[in-house]
């Protein structure tokens, strides 16, 4: 069956979804276990009776949508994010709860920030409100809007979906990758490998490397003066008292790679110097360049013969400049028309134009770059030193009335014409309102 959904916002309160069903089919053992035990995947929610009808109230809070955190995530975290998919399907019998009475949608799938869990809709009745093909659609929504940077794991997901979709075997299928351990950020794994010098074999630190030359049996060790891996060795096949010392290959590699940026940086000096010099030069000679921008001369436009050229007044020139008022006219409405955008009025420092285009039903996401991540996670992000802007600021949405801003539950809030508008919550904009993207300057212009 399925049920009316509407939304409702209030500045106070934030977002709500609403939801009736008939008192006659409201599942009361689910309802009475989930208020005595509320599990974290579904969101919280309260009920009324009015005249035989039950209205169930979603507070969505801190819960955002799952379509506004989509991105490339690593292999841990894509199926960190499956985990917290299907998992409350396979436990929410402990509520006595049916896993068909979830709302499947992927548009309807929150992110409680606070618990980092994947939150659903639960509609306690009798009656199913989803089905095995609504479980499909929703598992092939998420692989749209969530990606992973591992092609072998996208390609095994994206078989076990179009196949006979299981969710055991699915998960079954990511635990090695659910368990997997992010590398450990040490020397040894920074280390360049064999491949990158295919005629230099790489030995343990500490361990002793061929002499170039053949030297005699009998050799003294010296004592080791540290645990840096560099020893020592005495030869009596050579001058007396002549000391080989024996580095490891990749301190080797090591100080050669020094020395070559040493010499990098000597010949950019130097390069660098003798601009000066030049510069200088020129300027005390006279022959200080023209600092204007080179730009390529516009080749002068090809005159027609005389006789072609169209006396003023005469109907061919009318024609040709109506002609050219329109296309002008036409352009400019063109142009002004397809574009939404944010224009800025705070700060010199940041972008001056955010371009928003999105279709109908589609969201644009907001954000700061993420150094811990290192890769784009939103649709548009400040520089990673931006002040007072969240890794997951907003969202841009656009229906069919418009489009509203929506707050991500950032640290620092949105705000519209100097007022803060709550997380979550659709707030409309309107051509010239004033956003500001926290409070250190990121202060735009809405144009759309």
């Amino acid at each position: 069956m399925t049920y009316e959904i509407q939304r409702k916002s209030d500045f106070l309160a934030g977002m709500s979804l609403h939801v009736m069903i008939p008192e006659d089919e409201l599942d009361r053992k689910a309802l009475y276990t989930i208020q005595a035990d509320k599990p974290d995947f579904i969101l919280p929610f309260r009920y009324i009776s009015i005249d035989g009808q039950i209205e169930l109230i979603y507070q969505i809070g801190t819960h955002s949508k799952l379509q506004y955190l989509s991105g490339v995530r690593s292999p841990k975290e894509y199926a960190e994010l499956w985990s917290g998919v299907l998992c409350p399907m396979l436990d929410c019998g402990d509520w006595f709860m049916n896993p068909y009475s979830f709302l499947l949608s992927a548009h309807h799938l929150y992110w409680d920030k606070n618990k980092k869990s994947i939150s659903y809709v639960y509609i306690p009745s009798v009656r199913e409100s989803s089905g095995y093909s609504a479980l499909k659609e929703m598992a092939a929504e998420i692989t749209k809007l969530v990606t992973v940077d591992d092609a072998d794991l996208e390609n095994k997901v994206l078989r076990a979906i179009m196949k006979d979709f299981e969710p055991n075997s699915f998960l079954q299928m990511l635990k090695a990758y659910n368990a997997a351990s992010e590398p450990v950020d040490d020397e040894a794994n920074n280390m360049p490998q064999a491949a990158f010098m295919p005629e230099q074999r790489f030995e343990p630190a500490g361990s002793v490397a061929p002499a170039a030359h053949p030297i005699s049996s009998t050799q003294e060790e010296l004592p080791a003066q540290d645990n840096t891996g560099i020893t020592a060795t005495k030869s009596e096949g050579r001058a007396s008292g002549e000391i080989i010392i024996n580095l490891p290959p990749e301190r080797i590699f090591a100080k050669k790679a020094k020395q070559a940026q040493k010499e990098n940086d000597g010949d950019a000096g130097r390069k660098e110097k003798e601009q000066k010099k030049q510069r200088v030069a020129d300027t005390l000679f006279g022959k200080k360049k023209d600092m204007r921008l080179d730009v390529a001369p516009t080749p002068a436009a090809v005159l027609p013969p005389q006789s072609a050229i169209p006396e003023p007044g005469s109907p061919v020139l009318q024609a040709d400049m109506a002609q050219m008022e329109t296309s002008d006219v036409t352009q400019s409405i063109s142009e002004v028309s397809g574009s939404a955008r944010f224009r800025l009025v705070g700060s010199i420092l940041l972008p001056p134009f955010i371009d928003v285009r999105i279709a109908q039903g589609e969201a644009f996401t907001i954000g700061r770059f993420d150094t811990v991540v290192g890769r784009q996670q939103s649709d548009f992000e400040f520089e990673k030193k931006t002040k007072a802007v969240s890794r997951r600021h907003a969202a841009v949405e656009r229906s069919a009335d418009g489009c509203s801003i929506i707050d991500l539950a950032s640290s620092a809030g949105t705000y519209v014409n100097g007022q803060r508008i709550p997380p979550n919550t659709p707030f409309e904009l309107v051509y010239g309102c004033r956003v500001s993207f926290g409070n250190a300057g990121a202060d735009y212009v809405w144009e759309g």
